[in-house]
């Protein structure tokens, strides 16, 4: 379903702060199944409003439904580090919209725009890929040591190489 309401990006302040936090927490609950401690929250909170990040909560009307995070590597482009968009409000266009504002943005100094996604993380990829986001720049990869540590959810091909993506990747 398309979004109805245009949703705002809010650069977080000291005014939104607890917000952002319980924003954090609820990105790591739902992206890993993992409760953060205060100081792991924190210590997230505080790198993505450090210098060379730019860190939006997502308000719809009176309610923040999430948040985005953009940080700068260098050469004046910037990197989509995390989207979230809480849960029961997902499927509604509010990602795309934000990502759309971030492009606005973003097209005053840059001639792209990066993201990451986790390769288990198909919404968000089919989402990125939905935007126009077709070229493929870095791909991270790993070795498990123990190879049935995680289920495999589905197997991939990348110039003619296999690779499996995994419940935990």
């Amino acid at each position: 379903m398309r979004a109805i309401v245009d949703i705002e990006l809010v650069l977080v302040n000291e005014s939104l702060k607890e917000k952002a936090l319980s924003l954090i927490e609820a990105f790591w609950l739902c992206h890993n199944n993992e409760v953060q401690n205060a100081d792991e929250t924190m210590e997230d909170y505080n790198s993505w409003t450090a210098s060379g990040h730019l860190f939006y909560l997502i308000k719809l009307v009176d309610k923040y439904i999430g948040f985005a995070h953009l940080a700068s590597r260098g050469a004046q482009i910037d990197w989509l580090e995390d989207l979230f968009i809480l849960p029961e409000y997902q499927r509604r266009g509010f990602g795309s919209q934000a990502v759309t504002m971030l492009e606005t943005q973003v097209k005053q100094y840059s001639e792209s725009l990066y993201i990451e996604v986790a390769a288990r993380n198909l919404p968000a990829i089919k989402l990125y890929r939905k935007l126009g986001y077709d070229c493929l720049n870095t791909i991270t990869i790993r070795k498990d040591f123990d190879k049935d540590k995680y289920n495999v959810k589905s197997q991939e091909t990348i110039a003619g190489m296999d690779f499996v993506i995994k419940d935990n990747c």
